[in-house]
Parts: structure tokens; C-alpha cells; sequence
């Protein structure tokens, strides 16, 4: 709520103006200096300089503003769609389900193609270092893929910080989508790992 009104009737009283005598310092009828205090309108922005300087505070001061000194919060949001067969259900204690669903899946047993189905769900976190959290909870042989958006006041931003992570028991990756050189090196590293082949790139 915007209390300039307030402010210019407290400042006119503290000085010992009267509305009238205030008017003419500012310019203005007398008449719009009681529609201000009485909030009915508010000064033309052309004048809040003069009438800032008249009290001797500050425009800030005019519209009773106080900078907040609480720093800038910057959190990761992350994002990762997980099967829940292949986690520990304990996970799930670290973050909040954005979606779940149940999908088909097919792999190979002893060359023979096997169908199954698994539930697989979004799972959306703010802790810190959640993809190292993921790893304590994985089966082994299992590779899971997420990204973050970094948070500013609620606010998202872009940087040069990883917005993209793979995890499976033995590492993290953790890269910048823009950057194709470590994206190259991590899929040599996950072939060579087993946790994926490269027919399937």
C-alpha cells in the first residue's frame, strides 16, 4: 500500500506548513495537497523530486521504501525421472513426485527379447548436492539422467553452473548442456562402464 499520503501530511506538520503554505512552495492548490493526505490521488511523478527535498528525505523515504539486506538465495531445482525399481524407496524422502507413470520396457535375457513393465517417476528436489544424494540410493548397473534450473529469489537464471547430470553407483557427471566436449567424453566413459552400448546412441 502505497503511504505517501501519510508521509507528506507527518513531514507538512513536523515543519509546521500548513497546507496552503506547502502548496505554494510546491506549486500546487491547496486543494491537492489535502486530496494527497487524504489518499484520494497522488503527486505527479514530476514533483516527488521537489517534494522529496522540501522534507529533506529521499524519494525512498517519500514512499516509506526500505531496502531489504537479506542476500540473494540461489538454489538448484533438480529434476530426475527415476524407475522405481531402480532406486532404494528411501529416495523418495529427498525430494517431492512431480509424475509418475507406468511404461513398457523391453531388454534382452540370454539374447531373447523380454517385456516388463516399470513405474517410472519425476522426482523434483531443492537439497544440495542431490545428484550425490541419488548415488547412496541406486542399484548398481543403473544409469539415471536429470538437469536443474538454478533459482534466484524464485527467479530462474543462466550461468555457466552444470544444469545436466547422469549418476549411476560409481560416478556423477555433471556438465553444461552448451558444453559437447564433456558430453562426448561421459558417453566414452559410460560405454566403457557397461551402462550403455553404443548401438544406442
Amino acid at each position: 500500500m502505497i503511504k505517501i499520503g501519510k508521509i507528506i501530511k507527518a513531514k507538512r506538520k513536523e515543519r509546521h506548513l500548513t497546507q496552503e503554505e506547502l502548496a505554494s512552495i510546491l506549486g500546487v492548490s491547496k486543494a491537492a495537497i489535502s486530496k494527497w493526505e487524504n489518499a484520494e490521488c497522488y503527486p505527479d511523478i514530476v514533483l516527488l523530486p521537489k517534494i522529496a527535498d522540501t522534507f529533506y528525505i529521499t524519494i525512498d523515504d517519500l514512499f516509506d521504501y526500505k531496502k531489504q539486506d537479506k542476500p540473494l538465495q540461489i538454489i538448484n531445482e533438480y529434476s530426475f525421472g527415476l524407475s522405481l525399481s531402480d532406486i532404494d524407496m528411501a529416495l523418495l524422502d529427498h525430494g517431492t513426485i512431480k509424475s509418475c507413470d507406468l511404461v513398457k520396457t523391453q531388454h534382452r535375457y540370454r539374447d531373447q527379447p523380454i517385456e516388463t513393465w516399470e513405474v517410472r517417476v519425476q522426482l523434483v528436489s531443492t537439497e544440495d548436492n542431490f545428484p550425490q544424494t541419488i548415488q547412496k540410493y541406486i542399484k548398481p548397473n543403473t544409469l539415471i539422467d536429470g538437469s536443474s534450473i538454478r533459482l534466484v529469489d524464485g527467479k530462474s537464471i543462466m550461468d555457466a553452473k552444470p544444469n545436466k547430470y547422469y549418476v549411476c553407483k560409481e560416478k556423477v557427471w555433471e556438465y553444461n548442456n552448451a558444453d559437447h566436449k564433456y558430453l562426448k567424453q561421459m558417453i566414452r566413459e559410460q560405454i566403457t562402464m557397461g551402462l550403455i552400448e553404443e548401438d544406442n546412441i
